[in-house]
């Protein structure tokens, strides 16, 4: 191989490295394409749509964790805000977390829905692991610290309570 090919390949190896970083450009990135659990740091219990279903409007609530594709989530980054801000999608269903009517009250039970990037489904995944719906600028809670299976997921005025705080 001539030192001319040599330097070609070595150029070409470090574009296609270069490129392959800038597509993965940070972890956080890169884990967002997974599906994972959300799982309530009070309860131990996954953010799960009951019964499978697909239909709109369908009520999240609380349930041991399976592992079962209802109870799989996927974060994809949308734009705005500092990188924190995402659609949450569901691996059954498809379907996006969501405020119904694009609520603002309190103790309003989350809902899945057709994403359509509205703001009542856009989420900001914050740095203590808390999800604050967008529009409504309320977090994602268990109410009352709930542990049981089947108790539904709402919306709350944010603060630091582990029934509001959901590991991806």
């Amino acid at each position: 191989m001539s030192k001319t090919t040599k330097i070609i390949a070595r150029v070409a190896s470090v574009a296609t490295t270069a490129a392959c970083a800038l597509a993965l450009s940070t972890a956080a990135q890169a884990q967002a394409a997974a599906y994972k659990t959300l799982l309530n740091l009070n309860s131990g219990k996954c953010l799960a749509v009951p019964n499978s279903s697909t239909a709109n409007g369908t009520g999240l609530i609380q349930w041991t964790c399976s592992g079962d594709g209802e109870q799989q989530w996927q974060l994809e980054g949308v734009e705005g805000g500092n990188g924190d801000r995402y659609i949450v999608r569901n691996l059954n269903s498809n379907k996006c977390l969501a405020m119904p009517s694009a609520s603002t009250a309190n103790g309003t039970q989350a809902v899945q829905w057709t994403c359509n990037g509205g703001s009542e489904q856009i989420w900001i995944h914050d740095s203590i692991d808390r999800l604050r719906n967008l529009n409504s600028d309320r977090c994602l809670a268990v109410p009352n610290a709930s542990t049981a299976n089947g108790t539904e997921a709402i919306q709350w005025t944010c603060s630091t309570g582990q029934e509001q705080r959901w590991l991806w």
